[in-house]
Formats: C-alpha cells, structure tokens, sequence
C-alpha cells in the first residue's frame, strides 16, 4: 500500500510542487483541500502519511493548524510558509513534528525535507515497535516475579526454589514460564 498525503492549500496553485514531491510511483495521488476545517474533518476518514500546508489558507493562515493536526493525529506536517514569514513560523513551532520550508521553494531541499521526515517517522515507529517489546517483557517478568513470591510465602521456600519450580514446570509442559506462572497464581488466588 502505497503512503497518501493529505494536502491543505488555500490558493490551489501547488499541485505540480506536490506531483513533484510525492511521485505516484512511490505515492497514492495527494488530497487537496483548501482549508484547515476540511483537512480536520478528512483526516480521521483515511490512514495519512504526512500532511502538508501550504499557507495563508482559505480559513485561517494555518501555523496554529498545523500544530494542532500534529498532535491530534500524531503524524508529521510539512509547512510551506511565505520566506518574510520562516523565522516565526520556524519558532512557533519548534517542539512539534511540524517541519517549516519557506515559499519559493527550493525543490531540492523540498525533497530533502521529504526524506527527512519519512526517515524520522521510520525511525519512531521502529523505536515505537521496539519499546512495546520491551513493555511486554516487563509484563511477563511482573507476572513470573509475582508468582515466585506467592510460592514463596505460601510453600516457605526460597526465591531459587520458586525459580526452578515454575521453569521446570514451563519445561515439563513444553510452554513458557509466564504461562505457567498464570496458571499458578489463577490456582493460588482461587484457593485463599
């Protein structure tokens, strides 16, 4: 499935720069919108890539819209403002994942700018991806450590003892450790 772009221009005279930017071979052909409301109101219908304003916008100039469509749908905005126009715009937002480019554009640093956000956006979802894992590891060791020390105050016996039941246990039925101590802790919570 090919990336889509969502594409808020006010003055609808940027289509050939988005054909440019966002080539169909490697892109779902950009929708354009020409106001800040329109954007919103699509944006929860379809699965975006990447948003790009080009500003002032039918409604509203569109700095403050594209903080907002950032952090309301966690996706990455490109912001084409007026060059007299970059240094606010660029400060303005600075903590957010809206990237500024100042109009006329220079289209290789547009590309650039493209690149960069897409490898960001990778980059995130792979750091994303990676933290889950490591979320869930930490669910499954609670779970383990928390069976070990009902056995423990239960049975008396020591941390190790607990350890070495629940992984010969896991061993013996050819399941996990975290599966085990489930059922465990399922058995000693009915019985008390």
């Amino acid at each position: 499935m090919k990336p889509l772009i969502l594409a808020a221009d006010g003055q609808q005279d940027h289509e050939g720069l988005l054909r440019e930017l966002f080539p169909s071979a490697k892109y779902e052909p950009c929708i354009i919108v020409p106001s800040a409301s329109a954007a919103r109101q699509l944006l929860p219908t379809r699965r975006f890539s990447m948003v790009v304003i080009f500003t002032p916008l039918a409604d509203e100039y569109g700095i403050r819209s594209a903080m907002e469509i950032a952090a309301s749908f966690d996706i990455d905005v490109l912001l084409f403002v007026p060059a007299d126009k970059f240094d606010q715009a660029a400060y303005t937002v600075r903590e957010t994942s809206v990237f500024v480019l100042s109009m006329p554009v220079n289209r290789q640093a547009a590309w650039q700018a493209v690149a960069v956000v897409e490898k960001a956006r990778l980059k995130i979802r792979q750091v994303e991806r990676q933290l889950a894992r490591t979320r869930d590891k930490y669910k499954e060791l609670q779970v383990v450590s928390r069976c070990k020390l009902l056995l423990m105050e239960n049975y008396q016996w020591t941390e190790e003892k607990a350890h070495r039941y629940i992984e010969k246990t896991a061993m013996d039925h050819s399941t996990t450790k975290v599966l085990v101590a489930r059922i465990l802790l399922d058995k000693m919570q009915a019985r008390a």
